[in-house]
């Protein structure tokens, strides 16, 4: 590893917490489609989620830093310069280690954190005041260049997945996540108006994803007479009420600053590495003492939430309104973080409002539909992640706009009634088929489809999500969750991202006659899993496996790394905690002497 451990440790736990504003307009261009009023399309702006813009470090002249392959280096979540952040930890690295107390490494750690997520850091005006640039994309997805067709492709695939949309129908708009939230707002509200007068529609589509589903929902309150030129809006995954994981950062229960929970499963519980990785870093930890990780970690955090999360509106739209107040009273009390505050204050109101203003769009013939996902735990960087269900970043309660559930891997109770808080007919049953959804609670039980074991950053590797949004998006032909067996209300979360790249190379060799009997069973199975929105996610990960198993025998494909056993890595480190505690290593031979005159004496005195 070309980092110390300490400062790969700490970029992997804040790239959890934070998990992007430059306020520029959009002038009304002429006209540069070809359609009229009479189109039987309208155009449709992505608003794209957490990180899925472009948002690049510049030098002081403005310039774009470009890395070892002459691509522009990306700003979210953080601009990390190796070399600077090796000179800075290793001299307190090694003389911590050497004299096992706290020589530096917490203030280096700490200053490594700032400079690097220091990049996105806002002023008390919370506008973005670093060498950051928003890459823009003024006009249709036929218009973009190849390369912004890359940046809009990596983070939604339409060249995997083809609608009857034309091209110059689809819009994408970029923000910086980690900007101004209003700022955001009004240029969301400009940029319609741009596609307005760009293609001549009184009217468009959006599609918030994630974080621009906040974006959206600030617009609709500040500017609401915007919802007279929208025909319909589709959210995917929205965080609509923010998520249980930036309320219990952003008011101070992050669960790794608890040492015992630290040394004893979190890292595993993360579900970003293998147990195997994370029980071996979990022993290592114990190279330094504790009260030194403790340090460490605990001024990171600090230091992460002063100087950069805490002066971001568009990271305080990510805490849910039952936390707001706490967190608020926290970190905004203060006379300089009033302007903070006064804009924060704004979209709590929003989200207070949302119910209220989803029903006013519906209210003057607006479509909205929504996509959520389940059954898949929050990360476990807050204290609450295993309290609530959800699809590992947001609350299903911010997603489906109030959907009830029974927390993962369990159901609802025996004899439950589904609530019909927004149902009026009796005649729909809107609980999940695995009973553990009610989806009569949330706001649009008709509208909303529900994908059971998907994780929201794989969203965009799940095959029927962006069918379903395409169709959504092209035709009217889905009014609700009943008007295709298509898509039923509750379908199954799937990742093919791994399979579509073994497909193509077994339709490459079948064109090149290269392929057997094997291979072509296995990719016509895998194909029509691929095109049956019923299939489960197990079945597209039994058709990768067969598929790959065949490929790789034909010396087409590399075989599937498999984790390796955890078993001894997981012993080790639980006799260490069950006999150590949290300790480190310096410490266990007097601990071990402690314990073993302790087991004297009581022998003794026996």
């Amino acid at each position: 590893m070309k980092k110390s451990f300490m400062a790969a440790l700490s970029f992997v736990l804040c790239l959890a917490i934070i998990g992007s504003f430059l306020s520029v307009g959009f002038a009304e261009e002429t006209k540069i489609t070809t359609c009229g009023e009479d189109c039987e399309f309208y155009p449709t702006i992505i608003v794209p989620g957490n990180g899925q813009s472009s948002v690049c470090v510049t030098d002081d002249s403005g310039n774009f830093i470009l890395d070892d392959d002459g691509n522009k280096i990306q700003a979210f979540p953080a601009y990390f310069q190796i070399g600077k952040i090796i000179r800075r930890v290793l001299f307190p690295a090694l003389a911590s280690l050497m004299l096992q107390r706290d020589i530096g490494l917490s203030d280096a750690l700490a200053d490594v954190i700032d400079e690097s997520f220091g990049i996105n850091a806002c002023d008390l005006n919370g506008q973005v005041v670093t060498n950051v640039v928003t890459e823009k994309f003024p006009y249709p997805y036929s218009k973009c260049s190849d390369y912004e067709k890359t940046v809009i492709n990596n983070n939604i695939p339409f060249n995997k997945y083809p609608t009857a949309l034309p091209d110059d129908h689809i819009y994408y708009f970029e923000y910086n996540s980690m900007g101004n939230h209003i700022g955001f707002a009004n240029e969301l509200y400009d940029y319609i108006q741009m596609v307005r007068a760009q293609t001549g529609h009184d009217k468009v589509n959006l599609v918030p994803l994630s974080q621009g589903a906040s974006v959206t929902s600030a617009m609709l309150e500040y500017r609401p007479e915007i919802m007279d030129q929208l025909h319909k809006v589709i959210f995917v995954v929205p965080a609509l009420k923010g998520s249980t994981l930036f309320g219990d950062v952003f008011t101070g229960r992050v669960s790794f600053l608890n040492t015992d929970y630290l040394y004893n499963g979190f890292l595993s519980d993360m579900r970003l590495m293998d147990e195997s990785t994370a029980r071996l870093i979990e022993i290592l930890l114990r190279i330094l003492p504790d009260e030194v990780i403790s340090a460490s970690l605990d001024k990171g955090v600090r230091h992460l939430m002063e100087n950069t999360m805490i002066r971001s509106t568009s990271m305080w739209a990510l805490v849910p309104p039952e936390d707001y107040p706490a967190a608020a009273e926290k970190y905004l009390s203060s006379p300089e973080m009033a302007n903070i505050k006064a804009q924060t204050d704004r979209y709590y109101q929003a989200q207070l409002h949302l119910e209220n203003n989803i029903q006013a769009l519906l209210d003057k013939g607006v479509q909205v539909f929504d996509i959520a996902e389940y059954n898949y735990p929050l990360i476990n960087i807050g204290e609450r992640w295993n309290e609530m269900n959800g699809d590992f970043i947001l609350d299903l309660s911010s997603t489906s706009m109030g959907a009830y559930a029974a927390n993962c891997g369990e159901t609802l109770p025996e004899g439950y009634e589904q609530k019909n808080t927004h149902c009026a007919d009796e005649t729909h049953n809107h609980i999940s088929p695995d009973r553990v959804v009610d989806a009569s609670a949330g706001l649009l039980p008709d509208t909303t489809f529900y994908f059971e074991g998907q994780r929201h950053d794989l969203t965009q590797h799940n095959s029927i999500i962006l069918k379903l949004a395409m169709r959504l998006i092209a035709d009217d032909e889905i009014t609700d969750v009943y008007s295709s067996p298509e898509f039923p209300q509750f379908l199954s979360g799937r990742n093919v991202q791994e399979l579509l790249p073994l497909l193509n190379t077994a339709k490459a060799l079948q064109a090149e006659g290269k392929s057997n009997a094997s291979i072509d069973a296995a990719a016509a199975d895998a194909q029509a899993v691929l095109d049956n929105n019923l299939a489960t996610g197990d079945e597209v990960a039994a058709c990768e496996k067969a598929l790959r198993e065949y490929l790789v025998k034909a010396g087409a494909a590399e075989e599937e790394k498999t984790p390796k056993d955890a078993t001894t890595l997981r012993n080790i480190s639980a006799y260490l905690y069950e006999n150590y505690g949290t300790n480190g290593f310096s410490e266990m031979p007097l601990l071990f002497i402690r314990n073993l005159i302790a087991k004297c004496l009581g022998v003794f005195k026996g």
